[in-house]
């Protein structure tokens, strides 16, 4: 069985947070993590000064994309 959780949920709310079964095979307990909505919202506004800060990564980005358009 595989479990979905939220690996930020106990750094963000103080619990863990599971959101439910990716996969039924097996009988081994095996864990997958992510980030739910609710932590997502957290991050990006505790690190948006820093996104916000790198324009050179986005500029990197369109200029990749136009070179696979071609």
């Amino acid at each position: 069985m595989l479990i979905c959780r939220c690996a930020w949920h106990p750094r963000y709310r103080g619990y863990p947070l599971l959101s439910g079964i990716a996969s039924w095979r097996g009988w081994t307990v095996r864990f997958t993590d992510g980030i739910c909505g609710k932590c997502l919202d957290r991050f990006r506004a505790e690190h948006q000064l820093y996104l916000e800060q790198r324009p050179e990564a986005s500029a990197l980005g369109r200029a990749s994309a136009r070179t696979e358009t071609r």
